[in-house]
């Protein structure tokens, strides 16, 4: 029943909001949103935006005094540009009925559908192979968007069809929260209580079990038949990367994750965590010597790293029976291991102690496959393509030289 109700209030939601979308006048101004505040697409929009672009710049946030601490401890305003607005507010509503451009990396305002003069562009934050990323149990999408960044054209296509994208609504440019791997080398990872000296590999596991938020319920992306202890067979590979190989892990959760992935001899750093420490996300990602996943889209971003990537999915059954995935061979294009037993365990190890020699035509292979996009400066280029699309009432301003 309640799913019922959170899906009627989100349709009356959309036609609502999409009507004042459509009668309310056009300002020359630019919406941001992300989930989390501090999620790094957002961010290093925010980052270029202030830089950049001639009119207003409007954060949408859940609570104005947290994005306030976020925006200074990522240096991405140092001159002040940037307007914090709470999102569940008439001003944020109005604010996004009246931009020409919104930016979003979930949608706004329950996703309504777009409409003429007024452009919306979906950041999202990830592009990976999981199903039903942009459209319901019944093939109708649930984010609308003008434009839509991808960072491979393989899964960026199918988004593309999920949403029902424009024609030529893909920027192939890459995620801007793979900007923040430049500034790894400089961010206080010992605030974390992580020794900076030492090369550490990283787990970040998505949800099996989301716990929902706003009017969405909480759901399950794993079918039914009986569940798999993810978190026990990660307690084996830490345990032996700790003690034979010298290498700490690191476990970065989900913030939906309905399940705690506290391991034993691992070092746990939540959102709130990141916050306190004036460490963006993808300043720790950029620092770890290996990562370890499963069904998230990070191994995609962390292709550009030419580091080891492994992956822990005992429940692939279950995960694939559930949510699926799109492409369906997805799995058989990975740019690693799964890890299986202790010898696939081992093998990643000595890998990442090596610097990622033995898989690197593995990786290569994938990211030819996928067709993976990448290079310096995403949010900047993103900028430059809707420049290009005459999608801004005033040219934006140059980049920086040192941006350049």
């Amino acid at each position: 029943m309640n799913t019922r109700i959170s899906r009627a209030a989100r349709r009356v939601q959309r036609i609502v909001v999409r009507a004042i979308l459509a009668a309310a006048p056009k300002r020359q101004h630019l919406v941001v949103n992300g989930y989390p505040v501090d999620e790094g697409n957002a961010i290093e929009i925010l980052r270029a935006a202030a830089q950049r672009y001639p009119g207003r710049i409007d954060w949408l946030v859940p609570e104005v005094d947290e994005a306030r601490a976020v925006l200074a401890a990522s240096g991405a305003d140092p001159d002040g540009r940037v307007e914090i607005v709470r999102h569940r507010s008439f001003g944020g509503l109005w604010r996004f009925a009246t931009a020409e451009v919104s930016m979003f990396t979930h949608g706004l305002f329950g996703n309504p559908r777009t409409v003429k003069r007024k452009t919306m562009v979906n950041l999202w934050h990830g592009g990976g192979f999981k199903g039903h990323i942009m459209s319901d149990e019944r093939g109708r999408p649930t984010i609308w968007s003008d434009y839509l960044v991808a960072s491979t054209r393989k899964f960026g296509l199918a988004r593309a069809r999920e949403c029902r994208l424009p024609e030529g609504g893909l920027l192939f440019t890459g995620n801007p929260r793979i900007d923040q791997f430049s500034r790894s080398a400089t961010a206080p990872l010992g605030r974390l209580g992580i020794d900076p000296t030492t090369p550490f590999v990283l787990w970040m596991p998505t949800f099996r079990n989301n716990k929902g938020r706003g009017l969405t319920a909480s759901w399950s992306d794993v079918a039914d038949g009986g569940p798999i202890d993810v978190n026990a067979v990660m307690a084996g590979c830490v345990a032996l990367l700790e003690r034979e190989y010298g290498l700490p892990v690191v476990v970065k959760p989900h913030p939906q994750d309905a399940e705690s992935r506290a391991i034993a001899g691992a070092i746990v750093v939540t959102n709130e965590d990141l916050r306190a420490a004036g460490v963006q996300l993808y300043e720790l990602i950029g620092a770890a010597a290996g990562l370890l996943t499963d069904y998230s889209s990070v191994w995609i971003d962390y292709l550009v790293l030419d580091r080891p990537i492994a992956f822990v999915v005992p429940d692939e059954a279950g995960y694939a029976a559930g949510r699926g995935f799109d492409p369906p061979d997805a799995l058989e294009w990975l740019p690693g291991p799964k890890l299986l037993d202790e010898a696939d365990v081992r093998s990643f190890a000595e890998d990442v102690r090596s610097g990622g020699v033995a898989s690197r035509p593995r990786r290569r292979e994938v990211a030819a496959e996928v067709g993976h996009v990448t290079g310096p400066a995403v949010a900047h280029r993103i900028f430059d393509e809707l420049q290009a699309r005459g999608v801004f009432a005033e040219p934006i301003l140059a980049r920086a030289v040192s941006e350049a």
